[in-house]
């Protein structure tokens, strides 16, 4: 089953909104910890560490969304080619749909990048 997910333009120039302006969403140190557990099973982990941890996947979820953005919206301008385009449309409202080749196209490059 693929997983497809919209996203709005991640370089569009809209005005920020008040949602926006709220606390960026966050992963649970729970859940990293079980993350962590799954490799690691019997290893303790500080609670310092498994907050980085928890920034860091953020992070990294984060850059692989706008990369596979970028390559979902290419993707979409090459089979696009043949149609016409509102001269009034800037692209800033696009919606681009992720799917997991898109995820996969880029994922060895941003391992080697984050590692």
């Amino acid at each position: 089953s693929t997983v497809i997910m919209a996203i709005t333009n991640p370089y569009s120039r809209q005005s920020t909104t008040s949602a926006a302006s709220s606390s960026p969403p966050t992963i649970s140190t729970s859940l990293t910890r079980q993350l962590l557990q799954l490799h690691h099973p019997n290893q303790r982990f500080h609670n310092d560490a498994l907050s980085t941890s928890s920034e860091l996947l953020r992070l990294f979820i984060i850059e692989a969304r706008r990369r596979a953005a970028i390559e979902a919206e290419c993707e979409s301008e090459v089979l696009d080619t043949g149609t016409s385009h509102n001269s009034d449309d800037d692209g800033g409202g696009r919606r681009v749909e992720i799917r997991a080749e898109h995820v996969a196209k880029i994922a060895a490059e941003l391992l080697m990048d984050l590692s």
